[in-house]
């Protein structure tokens, strides 16, 4: 990947060199990884021994950069500085956990609260997504591209956890969707949204995500040339539509709301 755009500047260059640091020391721990044993957190979502693992060595990398560092468990540093990481160690944890290939990890940077920066790195699959702000998206050092489709009964979109759309009271709109769609699947976290930025599925909705995972994914969408809409959940966090630019506005419309679309 980084032998494709040496020309980027400092500070950057330094970043991205760490980014590629901490996808590969976390692909070494998990790569080979079949299941693991987990507990259940407050949220009720699934935390396993290597989120933490995978989260300390992927800190104790990027703490050597100019920038702060949000993640999704216990390590973090906020000194108001101009960039910042966000960090989820392992997306799809239950996956991760009952030995189902579909998990990853997430880095997101960001320059005064602005995406220009987003990783997806795949283990099982060996494949790594990287988007640099104006440098475009790359999948294994290739650059790829989002879906162009423009109607929604030519499409295959994925999207969420039914029960994650009916706590936003969203499922009547999303079934909508559906019944408009020529296919839906349910591909899953990290593995799913990675479908979008190289065109395989035509749009990804989903709902109730947090900001270490939205910003690599707005920055993967955007450097792909895929449309990216968001808006505010019920718990105050964010729920996010992206793919093919036409499909995202008209799945917009038919959600409504105060969707902000970029």
């Amino acid at each position: 990947m980084k032998d494709i755009i040496l020309k980027l500047e400092n500070p950057l260059d330094t970043f991205l060199t760490s980014a590629i640091k901490a996808l590969d020391i976390s692909r070494e721990i998990t790569k080979n990884i079949d299941s693991s044993n987990s507990s259940l957190k407050n949220d009720g979502s699934l935390l396993t021994e290597y989120d933490l693992k995978v989260e300390k060595e992927i800190f104790n990398i990027l703490k050597n950069t100019e920038a702060d560092i949000i993640t999704e468990e216990v390590l973090g540093r906020e000194n108001n500085r101009e960039f910042c990481w966000y960090v989820d160690p392992i997306d799809g944890t239950t996956s991760f956990s009952k030995g189902i290939p579909l998990f990853g990890t997430i880095i997101g940077l960001t320059q005064n609260h602005k995406p220009i920066m987003g990783c997806i790195e795949l283990p099982k699959f060996q494949e790594r997504f990287i988007s640099i702000n104006n440098h475009g998206c790359y999948k294994n050092n290739l650059k790829v591209n989002a879906s162009t489709c423009k109607d929604l009964s030519e499409a295959m979109i994925s999207y969420g956890s039914p029960q994650r759309f009916i706590k936003e009271d969203m499922m009547d709109q999303l079934r909508n969707i559906d019944k408009k769609v020529w296919d839906s699947r349910g591909f899953s976290d990290c593995f799913g949204y990675s479908l979008v930025f190289d065109g395989s599925i035509d749009l990804f909705i989903e709902v109730d995500l947090n900001p270490w995972e939205t910003i690599a994914i707005e920055s993967l969408s955007l450097e792909s040339g895929a449309g990216f809409a968001e808006q505010k959940s019920k718990n105050g966090k964010t729920n996010i539509i992206f793919g093919s630019k036409p499909l995202v506005k008209e799945t917009a419309d038919i959600f409504d709301g105060d969707w902000k679309i970029k």
